[in-house]
């Protein structure tokens, strides 16, 4: 039976995550030991891992490691996908991990019907957008799946220690195409390992894409080799506030892409945890778990005071949701004129990576 879906918008129930299905808490016996803060961490928004602590022992005794992400062509990325590249960003800074980046095309086509050609149009503007928020490509491998025949081999050779039944229990019954782009999936996690002589890696995801986490490690264990760690974050709320922010609902995302004027009015229609009336907001206070600006704000755009100070004036009834929407639209726009900027003088620099990938 099916547990966690990595093909669903659905909001996740975080409670029964570290029960059910083994993940760990993120505690102070890891912070402690990274050197530079971020506030994924500071904010449990990175808030459950699978052997976290061990890549980071790895990495401290001076062993090879890597962090291996990806993302699916379809789409630009939105503020989902930026959290993603925020994580794998950190991990390049903090332990000095090359980066490994898979172009999903395989998936795209499996999932989505997408030509190769049109993901690597797409794959030009994904992957500008990642050096814009401040990746690193001297120490980065960017592949797209198509093209990378040791992915595809390992995919292969994974199959024989997988059986149709078991990949039916961890995803539901699929099309066999999905099925093979799972194991590709494993192929792009296992690697770094097999391939080029990385003695750990890590795998940011959010907590959806926990199945292909666990059906990896399995086939790991099998060949005998050290587990993929993996670190799972907090899915951010769609504008609507009721599912994750994903390409699969274009109205509920704000995309890297949009317009910044087109984003802030994005804003200004999201949904909040505000009453029903002024005079209750002011007595009552708003119901801030609920309320999509006040993730906005954790997740991406305002410092630790400043969250602070919006979450005391929310609660407190101080601040009312026009006021906040205006407020936070107006971060939103800033961030997106500052990162097109920055991104229209890279997109020359990611074509040839893309034009490069194997």
């Amino acid at each position: 039976m099916i547990d966690i879906d990595p093909w669903s918008n659905a909001l996740a129930d975080y409670g029964r995550l570290f029960s059910q299905f083994g993940m760990q808490e993120i505690d102070s016996a890891i912070t402690s030991k990274l050197r530079g803060k971020h506030r994924l961490f500071e904010r449990n928004i990175v808030f459950a891992h699978r052997d976290f602590d061990k890549f980071v022992d790895a990495a401290k005794n001076g062993r090879k490691v890597a962090v291996m992400s990806g993302i699916k062509p379809s789409n630009e990325f939105h503020l989902g996908s930026k959290l993603t590249a925020d994580e794998l960003i950190y991990y390049q800074k903090e332990f000095g991990a090359k980066v490994f980046y898979a172009i999903a095309d395989i998936e795209a086509y499996a999932d989505n019907g997408i030509s190769f050609e049109e993901s690597r149009k797409v794959a030009v503007s994904n992957v500008a957008d990642l050096l814009a928020l401040g990746l690193d490509e001297k120490n980065a491998c960017i592949y797209r799946q198509s093209k990378e025949m040791r992915v595809m081999n390992l995919a292969y050779i994974f199959s024989k220690k997988v059986t149709y039944n078991m990949l039916r229990a961890i995803y539901g019954e699929r099309d066999i195409s999905l099925y093979m782009s799972v194991l590709t999936q494993a192929g792009d996690i296992l690697m770094p390992q097999l391939e080029f002589g990385i003695d750990y890696t890590v795998v940011p995801v959010g907590v959806d894409q926990d199945p292909h986490i666990r059906l990896t490690r399995d086939i790991a264990a099998k060949l005998g080799i050290t587990l993929p760690a993996a670190t799972y974050h907090r899915f951010m709320k769609s504008l609507s506030g009721t599912e994750k922010m994903s390409k699969r609902n274009p109205k509920g995302i704000i995309t890297l892409a949009d317009k910044p004027e087109e984003a802030g009015k994005k804003v200004l229609s999201a949904f909040t945890g505000g009453r029903t009336t002024v005079d209750e907001q002011k007595k009552l206070g708003g119901e801030i778990d609920k309320c999509v600006l006040y993730d906005l704000s954790v997740f991406h755009f305002e410092n630790d005071e400043a969250c602070a100070e919006r979450k005391r004036k929310c609660l407190g009834g101080r601040i009312m949701c026009g006021a906040c929407k205006k407020e936070v639209a107006a971060k939103v726009r800033i961030f997106l004129e500052e990162h097109q900027k920055k991104k229209e003088k890279l997109v020359d620099k990611a074509e040839k990576i893309i034009e490069h990938s194997n």
